[in-house]
């Protein structure tokens, strides 16, 4: 799929085919002929194209080497995005985002999964969009990536500290599940941010920014959230790791806690039926002619269950 977008009243607006007045492209899982419809048109590598048709395909920067674009330029970042995984709770994974800025001046945006943030940005107003258009839209949407991850971020911190809380009762596998969940969103994360910031870097000794005194400072912003971004996610990787290490052993303590309240109790209610088995024998026995006998075989029985009782909660058994 191919939106053509055109900046009216401030306002990006999408039109139904290309003209010269078109600043931006969105593709969104490319067909083959829409793949050979972007190549031939604005002279485009093949694999710039289909690069992100590879989940895998890592971060890079090609034509950073040019004063002046005389052939297209490509910045492959990762993004985020929310899944479910195969254990059936929330995970974050990782796409690539392709930015391709075309020798006619038009950027083109190109992902194999929808993007999330890209639907905000059409909302918002383009008023902040300055010239030259492919500088300023390259360093807004790294921005919005930047973004996502720290928004991620707080989410993932926010389950961790929920599963936390369920760490006293939790005799269950469930949890370690999604903290398994959540420490292959962090993991990602890493990876992702690491290679992002690479590639942001390699911005510094661009020569394609023509006004260096307006983009620089908005490349610096840029910088500084996904240096934060990878920073939260190292940081909270450890914790998690440790988390699940006292995680598991807490669940197991748990367990045995449980197996030992119930080892107890099964002593205490084998009483009764012991006291049961011997009365009910067909021998003579005491109280056997009584006709309270019965009662005091309860009283007997009963207070040698208290007394269980008070000596398994003494030696903290029960």
């Amino acid at each position: 799929m191919i939106k053509y977008l055109e900046i009216r009243n401030n306002q990006f607006t999408s039109v139904p085919s290309d003209t010269k007045e078109t600043k931006w492209l969105i593709v969104e899982k490319p067909t083959k002929e829409e793949v050979n419809q972007l190549v031939d048109t604005y002279n485009l590598p093949a694999d710039f194209v289909t690069g992100i048709l590879d989940d895998e395909e890592n971060s890079r920067f090609e034509g950073i080497h040019q004063k002046k674009l005389e052939e297209p330029a490509l910045m492959l970042l990762q993004y985020p995005r929310s899944s479910v995984s195969p254990s059936g709770y929330n995970q974050i994974n990782t796409f690539p985002f392709a930015l391709v800025l075309t020798t006619d001046g038009k950027i083109i945006t190109i992902t194999n999964e929808p993007v999330e943030f890209l639907d905000n940005f059409l909302l918002d107003t383009a008023s902040e969009i300055q010239e030259p258009i492919q500088e300023s839209m390259l360093l807004h949407i790294a921005w919005k990536i930047a973004i996502s991850y720290n928004t991620f971020l707080k989410d993932l911190i926010k389950q961790t500290n929920q599963l936390e809380g369920e760490l006293k009762v939790s005799t269950e596998n469930k949890q370690l599940y999604q903290m398994m969940d959540i420490q292959k969103s962090l993991v990602y994360f890493e990876s992702a941010l690491t290679a992002n910031l690479e590639v942001l870097n390699t911005l510094y000794k661009a020569e394609l920014f023509q006004s260096p005194e307006i983009h620089l400072p908005h490349l610096h912003d840029v910088l500084v959230e996904t240096k934060q971004g990878l920073t939260s996610t190292e940081i909270q990787l450890k914790l998690v790791d440790k988390i699940s290490d006292t995680f598991s052993a807490i669940v197991s303590n748990n367990l045995n806690n449980v197996m030992k309240i119930l080892t107890s109790l099964t002593i205490v209610l084998t009483i009764p039926t012991i006291m049961g088995g011997i009365f009910g024998m067909n021998v003579k026995l005491p109280f056997a002619n009584r006709e309270d006998a019965f009662f005091w075989i309860f009283i007997l029985t009963t207070s040698l269950c208290i007394f269980v009782i008070r000596r398994l909660k003494k030696r903290n058994l029960l």
